[in-house]
């Protein structure tokens, strides 16, 4: 029998600045140099453990739990090296690293290692071990002394491993180590200390190092040794005494553990009165189906559905999961915070609409819960919930308050460097100015679309490449980058997933504490479910925030409107709608999207359900069939009569995944179990199922009496649509709420506006479309004032008051001590402003924020007035508060400059908001303009207008020539234009950002309107 050849100290990416190694890269070298077995033992951490095993096994490569633990000896901190024997010692690694990671030491006391001893292998491997270290300053007798206790406390289980990096020093102490060991009848292993795949990799290790830690190096820097990298059994003989081969293979073999599979974890509701989950859950829906009847006579098909999905529900062991959601969704409705009305498959389940946990009806839109959860294919259910996105954290607290912190916790997700982290990261540590790292980051393309890696640049781009090779220090560490780009850089939160669990998290999975101080589970969101537990998302939706607002609005305006109550046949909505009107509507303001709602005319929420799921890659495809069949529904034609009761409501065409599991059922009898592993065998393309699924249907259309030749055409029609199918639960449940947003707007558009402007964050463009957007409603934007502003946009009967917090250099706390202030009553006038807030912290840059936003327009509308003489105002107020002078200054006249006034007013707020320097100028101009908000009406014709230039994006047409994307804006709206190669040759030098232009444009429709510039003159 051939002896294992295994590594038994590797430490991944995962291991942050401290190896370049990834784990998939990792196995694939392994299987090429032939490695029996590998052992993942990364800095305190098991992120990569599962990632790890599923990949050896994959691969037939063996591998070995391990970890590289922080422990406290004698107050200071020592790594020592562990290693799993059995699944215990897995489970035990597991406890160990939470206990680390979750201590306020960040290490563990060595004496706490004594209970794993059994399940574990301890060995000393690390030259910063304390043993490595005494050996090294000559201190044999202490190194001799901790040796003892070690044998004593681990007995068999402790190893001391010796490592050649052909260092000097290092072959000196292992010789030494050797004898000791010799002497006290310590077992001996090899090892590697990997830490990169390659040699050449090791300069990148050494860098990341230095990074992580604040220190420069030279350019002229070399490394110690580049012996850490993967080395095959050939290379290891070469360097290692043979009896160290020996001792770790039999340790290699000893090493057993595995990922125990089936446990299951899953967490209890405390149910009152001890009764069983079962039957509290059916007593709910009970409850709960009579409520939404409202006192009507509960139907058949309803009473079988339920009692249908709850014996499903039973079956699979979920009673418990179905009552924890409904538990944490009521919490969040008796504390008034919007939960939305489904999301995902779970929408449609009868049990999640009765218990509240969704508000969308099954059986009205004809929702499968055999979609969301399938008795034929048992999986864990996945019932995502949407909370209005500033009070989701509440509902997180609640459940952890609920069932404890040793039950509940988040997920890790990693943050990757990314190639321009990777430049600037890399570069400071051998003194590369920033504003250089920052120049060639930014020619590295990072976008969706054009995504590339540095390597990719550097081969492609002449520029890039020119500005590499003349810096001796960026030649160097070019390569290094290039590594460095695809590794976790550090780990951030899951923004929705939360795990919960019966037993204590810490048996289950490793532990750490995140940002806010969260505990976090080391496994991600892949694995989680694998490792035996329930993961939930906790979704914040930032449009149920807006809704939430909008309707404490209307009710402060005397409307009392609930979400139930809104009317879904509302015709001022749907004609909002077919205008393609839809700024500020959730799932439906993409241009596309508008364009395909200005074709469709929807007339009822089924048009919007079927525009959501539509409108995508793959089913875009379907519009024009969709359109022109629902234009000319008399000339559908349906390969059989059975499929017309499925496909009418969408107009002979296939568009929702629960359409598929209908014609399986009905043309070939499957079950809808069976009908939706069909489905998810088609769209993920695994061939084998497809064949043998395939086979089925025939057989069983024939049955059902349909020739083999149709069976083969409807199976070849699911087919083709399969791929493009989309989850109709999902699609009616936003539909609900893109339908709300859009009643809203089209019904209380102050409100709707003020809103949304509330919610946009700091972006000025968007700030500034949505104001455009509300002009066209009427709606007036107010300037900010000092007595009237609050911390958000507001409504009054003129229109929408702007925010203090709006305004830049004021930020919470400076609206926060204005807020306090004003509670004590209004400011009267300017002197009384400054005498109140003069023991705050109110600084002068806030205060000309305030100034140069309007802010005081209410007591003095020349804001340069009020600029100019504000240190003489400042002095008399703080000479009549101290010693009670109260001669008013005399003040200088400052007549003020329009213009100077409106780009003060755009520096502080971001946009022009009293009116647009472009006001001025189209007064001055005898051509007559158009304005931007109105250029839609003139499709297909030639026109004037007039913008400020915001943006130039030039790109090669097909014949090499330069041509020109521009975005621009008047007073009115923005707008894009595009300049083709022969104005843009003529022109180029007066489309530049900032310029103000008068352009001949031709009004063109596709997807979107565009303007076609033909003709460009600058304004001065």
């Amino acid at each position: 029998m051939k002896i294992m050849f295994g590594h038994l100290q590797i430490k991944s990416a995962y291991s942050f600045q401290r190896s370049t190694i990834l784990i998939k890269d990792l196995v694939k070298m392994a299987k090429e140099k032939h490695i029996d077995a590998l052992a993942l033992c990364d800095k305190d951490n098991m992120y990569g453990a599962y990632e790890f095993y599923e990949e050896c096994t994959k691969a037939n490569i063996k591998p070995i739990f391990g970890l590289e633990a922080t422990v406290l000896i004698n107050g200071e901190h020592y790594p020592m090296t562990l290693l799993a024997i059995d699944d215990q010692g897995y489970f035990d690694l597991i406890s160990l690293t939470s206990k680390i990671n979750l201590s306020k030491e960040r290490a563990i006391v060595l004496d706490d290692l004594i209970p794993y001893v059994a399940h574990l292998l301890i060995i000393s491997a690390s030259d910063e071990g304390i043993v490595e270290r005494l050996v090294l300053k000559d201190m044999e007798k202490e190194a001799e002394k901790y040796l003892r206790r070690f044998k004593e406390m681990f007995k068999d289980h402790y190893y001391i491993m010796i490592q050649n990096h052909h260092i000097a020093l290092q072959k000196n102490r292992n010789e030494r180590l050797i004898a000791l060991a010799k002497y006290l009848n310590i077992k001996l292993l090899w090892g590697n200390d990997v830490c990169y795949l390659r040699k050449q990799d090791a300069l990148a290790v050494d860098l990341m190092s230095a990074s992580q830690e604040g220190r420069t190096l030279p350019v002229q820097y070399e490394v110690v040794s580049d012996e850490r990298y993967l080395k095959s059994e050939e290379e290891i003989k070469a360097c290692i005494p043979a009896s160290l081969m020996e001792e770790t293979a039999r340790v290699v073999q000893m090493c057993k553990a595995t990922i125990p599979q089936g446990i299951k974890n899953l967490p209890a509701y405390p149910t009152p009165a001890n009764v069983s989950a079962e039957t509290y859950l059916r007593e709910l829906c009970k409850v709960g189906l009579k409520k939404r009847f409202k006192g009507q006579r509960v139907t058949k098909p309803y009473i079988e559905r339920l009692s249908y999905e709850l014996d499903v529900i039973h079956s699979m062991g979920f009673d418990d999961y179905f009552l924890i959601v409904w538990d944490y969704v009521q919490f969040s409705k008796k504390h008034h915070i919007l939960v939305g009305p489904g999301r995902g498959s779970a929408a449609g389940s009868l049990v999640a609409y009765v218990l509240g946990i969704t508000n969308v009806d099954p059986l009205a839109y004809d929702l499968l819960f055999e979609r969301f959860l399938n008795p034929e294919r048992v999986s864990m259910p996945d019932i995502d919930i949407d909370f209005q996105d500033d009070r989701r954290d509440e509902v997180v607290r609640y459940v952890i308050e609920k069932y404890g912190q040793n039950h509940v916790c988040q997920i890790v997700t990693f943050s990757t460097y990314g190639p321009r982290v990777a430049i600037k990261d890399i570069g400071k540590v051998m003194n590369v100015p920033l504003p250089r790292l920052e120049m060639i980051a930014k020619m590295v393309p990072t976008g969706p679309k054009n995504k590339k890696t540095i390597t990719e640049v550097y081969q492609t781009s002449a520029s890039f490449q020119s500005l590499i090779n003349e810096n001796k220090a960026l030649r160097k560490l070019i390569g290094a980058m290039s590594v460095v780009e695809h590794l976790p850089r550090n780990i951030s939160m899951h923004a929705a997933g939360v795990v919960l669990s019966r037993r204590p998290l810490s048996q289950s999975v490793p532990l750490v504490i995140g940002p806010s101080d969260m505990v976090m589970s080391q496994y991600s969101k892949d694995y989680i479910e694998k490792a035996g537990l329930l993961k939930m998302d906790f979704l914040g939706l930032k449009n149920l925030t807006m809704i939430d607002y909008i309707l404490k609005d209307l009710h402060k305006e005397g409307y009392d409107l609930s979400l139930q109550d809104i009317p879904l046949n509302d015709q001022k909505t749907y004609e909002m709608l077919s205008r393609g009107d839809t700024f500020g509507v959730f799932q439906l303001e993409s241009a596309g999207m508008r364009n395909l709602l200005r074709r469709m005319k929807p007339r009822e929420l089924n048009d919007i359900i079927a525009a959501i799921a539509l409108y995508r890659p793959g089913p875009m495809d379907n519009i024009p069939l969709y359109l022109k069949n629902r234009a000319n529904q008399k000339e559908i034609v349906y390969l059989t009569e059975e499929l017309k009761s499925i496909l009418s409501s969408t107009y002979g065409i296939i568009i929702y995944q629960e359409q598929i599991m209908q014609i399986a059922r009905i043309i070939a009898g499957f079950s809808l179990g069976k009908a939706d592993m069909l489905r998810k065998a088609i769209s993920k393309k695994n061939i084998k199922a497809m064949q043998m699924m395939k086979e089925e249907f025939i057989e069983g259309a024939i049955k059902n009496r349909h020739s083999k030749e149709k069976a083969v055409e409807i199976y070849n029609l699911i087919e083709k649509f399969a791929n493009y199918g989309f989850n109709k639960s999902h699609s009616v449940a936003y539909a609900i709420i893109a339908y709300q947003l859009a009643y809203l707007k089209a019904n209380a558009p102050r409100i709707f506006f003020a809103s949304i402007l509330s919610n946009v964050g700091a972006s000025s463009s968007t700030k500034l479309h949505c104001i455009q957007e509300a002009k066209k409603y009427g709606v007036k934007i107010l300037s900010p004032s000092i007595n009237k502003s609050t911390d958000r946009f507001t409504v009054e009967k003129e229109g929408i008051r702007y925010s203090l917090t709006a305004i830049k250099n004021v930020g919470y706390a400076g609206y926060r001590s204005i807020s306090e202030e004003r509670e004590k009553g209004p400011f009267i006038d300017l002197y009384d402003f400054l005498a109140r807030m003069e023991k705050t912290r109110m600084n002068k840059s806030m205060m000309d924020a305030l100034i140069e936003a309007g802010a005081f327009d209410e007591f003095e509308k020349n804001r340069a007035y009020i600029k100019g003489n504000l240190d003489k105002m400042v002095e008399y107020v703080h000479l009549k508060n101290t010693i009670g002078v109260d001669e008013e200054p005399i003040l200088d006249y400052i007549k003020e400059d329009r213009y100077r006034k409106l780009e003060e007013e755009k520096e502080v707020l971001g946009l022009y908001l009293t009116t647009h320097p472009l006001t001025y100028v189209k007064e001055k101009l005898s051509i007559p303009i158009i304005s931007l908000c109105d250029v839609s009406q003139y499709v297909g014709k030639s026109i004037n207008v007039i913008m400020s230039i915001s943006r130039v994006k030039s790109v090669v047409d097909k014949r090499g020539r330069e041509m020109a994307f521009i975005e621009g804006q008047d007073d009115t709206s923005q707008q894009d234009c595009v300049c083709f190669s022969q104005s843009y040759e003529r022109y180029k030098d007066s489309l530049k950002r900032g310029k103000i232009v008068a352009m001949e444009v031709r009004v063109q429709m596709r997807e979107t309107l565009s303007l076609v510039v033909n003709k460009v003159k600058e304004i001065k």
